[in-house]
C-alpha cells in the first residue's frame, strides 16, 4: 500500500468517528431533562414515585365507579378496640324456653303446629284423647315463640312424661363462647363483647352476662355468655359465631375500615381520592381492632378513601390497562 492510499483510509475513519460521536450525543440529548440530568429509565421513575409516596393511580368514569360497588368514606377519628378473639355458637335463650308435656297419657288425634312455626301463648299445639277418660283435650303453648322441637305423630300413644314440644322465644338468643385457660382472667361480667354472626350482618355489641364456674373436660375451656336481641330472627341457634371481648378502648385521630387495606409492591396502601382518580397511598399502621385500623402516617383527617371493594382498584392498577392515569 502506498502513502496516498493510507492517507485516504485515515481520512475516512476520522470522518466516521466524528459522525458517530454526534449521533450518540444527539440521542443522549433526547433523554436528558431540561436541567441537564440524564433519565435513568423505569428505575428512576419508580424512585420518583416512592419519593412522593404513590405506587399507582387509577381513573374511573362516574359510570364505572357506580357499577363497581366501590364505597368512598372520609378518614377521621374513631375508637379502636383492643380485643380477645373467641369462638362460639348461638343457642336459644334457655330462660325463655317452654317444654310441653301431655297432661294425660293418650292417643294423638291431631297435630296443629309444625317444627319452626310461630305460635302465640294459648295456641293449640295438638289434641290428645285421654286413655283413661277417652275425652279429648288440647295441648297449648305456654308462651309466644317458635316451635323448635316436635316429637309426636298422628295416632301415636304418648305417655304423660314425654316431652312432645319445645317452644322457644327467639326474640333474644344466647351466644355461648369458649374461653381458653390462659385467657380466663381477662374475662369479666359486664365486659363489652362484639359479635360477628355472618358476612351479611353488622357487628353486634353486647355484654358478658354469665361466666361459668366450671370448665369443660373435653375442650379445657370456660363458657362465657352474652344475651343479644334477635328482633328480625336472623340469629339462628346452632350457627357458629366469632366474638371479640373488648380489653381496651383507645381514641385515635385517623382510622380506616380494615377492608380499605391492600398490599402493592410490598407496601400497605390505601386508595385515596385525588380529583378524578384514586391514588394508592402507602400508609403506616397503628392499633388494630374490630373492623378498624389506625393510620399513623400517610393519610390525613378528612381525606376521602376507598373503604370497601378496594381490591377492584388494586386489580386495575396491576393490569396497567386503560384505567391507569399516566
Amino acid at each position: 500500500m502506498n502513502t496516498k492510499h493510507l492517507i485516504i483510509i485515515l481520512i475516512i475513519l476520522a470522518v466516521g468517528g466524528v459522525a458517530g460521536w454526534r449521533v450518540m450525543n444527539m440521542e443522549k440529548g433526547k433523554n436528558a431533562d431540561p436541567h441537564g440530568h440524564e433519565e435513568h429509565g423505569e428505575a428512576g421513575h419508580d424512585e420518583h414515585d416512592d419519593a412522593h409516596g404513590a405506587v399507582g393511580r387509577v381513573k374511573l368514569t362516574p359510570a364505572q365507579l357506580q357499577q363497581s360497588g366501590i364505597v368512598v368514606e372520609e378518614a377521621g377519628a374513631t375508637r379502636i378496640h383492643s380485643t380477645l378473639k373467641l369462638f362460639g355458637k348461638i343457642g336459644p335463650n334457655e330462660d325463655r324456653l317452654a317444654h310441653v308435656l301431655p297432661r294425660y297419657a293418650g292417643v294423638v288425634k291431631s297435630v296443629n303446629k309444625r317444627l319452626g312455626e310461630s305460635v302465640r301463648k294459648g295456641d293449640t299445639l295438638a289434641v290428645i284423647e285421654s286413655s283413661e277418660s277417652l275425652q279429648a283435650y288440647d295441648v297449648r303453648s305456654e308462651i309466644d315463640g317458635t316451635v323448635v322441637e316436635k316429637d309426636l305423630t298422628l295416632g301415636e300413644v304418648v305417655p304423660n312424661d314425654k316431652r312432645i314440644f319445645v317452644v322457644a322465644d327467639l326474640q333474644t338468643v344466647w351466644v355461648n363462647l369458649n374461653v381458653y385457660r390462659q385467657d380466663f382472667t381477662k374475662m369479666k361480667l359486664g365486659q363489652k363483647i362484639i359479635v360477628e354472626a355472618g358476612v351479611d350482618l353488622p357487628p353486634i355489641e353486647a355484654a358478658i352476662s354469665y361466666i361459668s364456674p366450671f370448665g369443660s373436660d373435653s375442650t379445657q375451656t370456660m363458657l362465657a355468655r352474652a344475651e343479644i336481641p334477635n328482633t328480625h330472627g336472623l340469629l339462628r341457634p346452632g350457627l357458629f359465631v366469632e366474638g371479640y371481648a373488648v380489653l381496651e378502648e383507645t381514641e385515635v385521630d385517623v382510622a380506616v375500615k380494615d377492608d380499605a387495606l391492600q398490599t402493592m409492591d410490598g407496601k400497605t396502601v390505601v386508595f385515596v381520592e385525588e380529583g378524578d382518580a384514586f391514588e394508592a397511598r402507602p400508609v403506616l399502621l397503628g392499633r388494630q381492632g374490630v373492623g378498624w385500623v389506625e393510620i399513623k402516617s400517610g393519610l390525613l383527617p378528612g381525606e376521602r378513601y376507598v373503604a370497601a371493594n378496594s381490591f377492584i382498584l388494586k386489580a386495575d392498577a396491576g393490569k396497567g390497562g386503560a384505567g391507569h392515569d399516566h
